[in-house]
């Protein structure tokens, strides 16, 4: 290889997990980092310029958790409901909505360092806010686990981010795209990138890849997810999530792993853009979610319901929903609400949603284009069937369910009789992809033979992780955990 430049570190992508990865190699004591984000600056960041990026992690309870949100005033914080979230509600979750598919090895590892990255978050600079929940006689309930957002979301996350990394003289360099992994199985020695202005090759102790996964890529989503027409879907995050470096990496030699027919798709705007969905005005979060189906029911392009609604919290079923929503025909479904139940939503309320509203659920039903029999038909036989002895209660799983339907409703189900009602169209959309490459707890690359693949690491969404469906807010402490464990592994076999 010709004369190259070298640094201490090269860290692929400008993420979330890009720059823990850097920020952590900084303070373990790297002393040359560089960055290399193929995207313009205007357009970097990765999937977190889309969401909110809450954190699910252990903790003790309320009194560790006012250590980040210590600016919540008394009186507000009295009224969050904070319980501890344990290592073995932490773990059972991830086995129950993977259906025991992931490594347990690994799983643990993100589990058991979730506390300590978190608190490596805080100590490093990172400003937190409560993240979303729901208000019930005055009190705030919160999914379990799900406490913290970084403040400003996802994109104010990266703010910060930035900041802290030129604090420490991190060298950022966008519209650099890796083009070449040098090296082979055994060993990676740096890379080739070519820029606007031509190409070089950049050698390092340590590449740690956080490039992000495929879900931008049409080509791919055809050839590797299972559902149909894939290439068809919106795609929720950045348009620069296109698996070329997962590729390099597999064709070196990298073991796969994951779930490489399944992805994170979640129910969105019918009228979505085709790729980045719209930022809420706040900066947290976008305006395009449709989270609020355990309220009400959903409905198929027939008029027909197709799922439980009420399975559990959003949190645990919305990555898989989008799925189910892209099956049934035209890839396209209603959410079906009543006043009682907007009165307890939080999405679909933003100037730019699709809304429909109606005094009848015929007159709905005209409105959408569906048969208003049908629909009709569907509504009368869902509220029969409600459990109206079981009392209703928003803040946990109720078992107010209703009997006799296929499928039934196993929560939360009230029977839509308050005019107005309205309907949002959804289809799936998709936030990015399971398949990835296998990682030891070290975040080393591993090759097809099991073995490390020395000076080659990888985070965030490139790593081959989740099977089938995966509880909200993982996927950012995957990120801080695997990049903590890149960053530290890498400067320490480098001296």
């Amino acid at each position: 290889m010709s004369a190259a430049e070298h640094c201490d570190v090269i860290v692929i992508g400008g993420g979330s997990s890009a720059f823990e990865a850097a920020v952590a190699a900084r303070m373990s004591g790297a002393k040359r980092v560089v960055m290399l984000e193929k995207a313009p600056e205007s357009q970097a960041g990765g999937n977190a310029r889309f969401s909110h990026t809450g954190f699910r992690f252990v903790f003790s309870g309320r009194d560790e958790m006012r250590e980040f949100i210590p600016d919540v005033p008394d009186d507000i914080y009295e009224s969050m409901q904070i319980d501890e979230y344990t290592r073995g509600e932490f773990i059972d979750d991830l086995n129950r909505v993977t259906q025991s598919q992931i490594d347990p090895v690994l799983a643990a590892h993100m589990v058991d360092k979730s506390n300590d990255a978190l608190h490596w978050m805080k100590s490093a600079g990172i400003v937190w806010a409560p993240d979303k929940f729901v208000v019930v006689n005055g009190r705030r309930y919160f999914e379990p686990g799900n406490i913290l957002q970084p403040l400003g979301g996802g994109r104010g996350q990266l703010r910060q981010w930035r900041a802290i990394a030129d604090r420490l003289g991190i060298d950022i360099r966008f519209s650099t795209k890796v083009i070449r992994l040098h090296g082979d199985q055994s060993r990676v020695e740096g890379v080739r990138v070519l820029t606007p202005s031509g190409a070089y090759d950049l050698t390092a102790h340590a590449v740690i890849a956080c490039s992000g996964g495929f879900q931008a890529n049409a080509e791919m989503r055809a050839r590797y997810l299972d559902v149909g027409n894939t290439d068809f879907m919106k795609v929720r995050g950045s348009r620069h999530n296109t698996g070329e470096v997962l590729r390099m990496m597999l064709d070196l030699g990298a073991q796969p792993s994951g779930h490489w027919q399944w992805a994170h798709m979640s129910p969105i705007d019918l009228n979505a853009p085709r790729v980045e969905t719209l930022l809420r005005a706040d900066g947290v979060g976008n305006t395009m979610n449709r989270y609020d189906y355990p309220l009400g029911i959903s409905v198929n392009a027939l008029g027909v319901r197709f799922f439980d609604e009420g399975e559990a919290s959003h949190a645990y079923t919305y990555a898989k929903t989008g799925r189910t929503v892209h099956l049934q025909p035209g890839s396209v479904a209603y959410q079906i609400y009543d006043q009682k139940a907007l009165a307890h939503a939080n999405y679909g309320k933003d100037a730019d949603a699709t809304r429909f509203e109606a005094n009848t659920i015929a007159e709905l039903a005209r409105k959408i284009g569906l048969n208003p029999e049908v629909l009709a038909n569907t509504v009368e036989t869902f509220n029969a069937a409600v459990r109206t002895d079981i009392p209703y209660d928003r803040s946990k799983l109720d078992g107010r369910r209703t009997e006799g339907l296929s499928p039934d409703k196993t929560n939360w189900a009230n029977p839509l009789d308050e005019p107005p009602y309205y309907a949002l169209p959804v289809t799936g959309g998709i936030t990015f992809t399971f398949g990835g490459v296998g990682v030891n707890t070290d975040a080393q690359v591993l090759n097809t033979e099991g073995q490390p693949i020395a000076g080659l690491y990888a985070s965030g969404d490139v790593i081959g992780l989740f099977y089938y469906n995966y509880p909200a807010c993982t996927g950012q402490t995957r990120n801080v955990v695997f990049s903590l464990s890149a960053a530290r592994h890498a400067v320490a076999t480098a001296k």
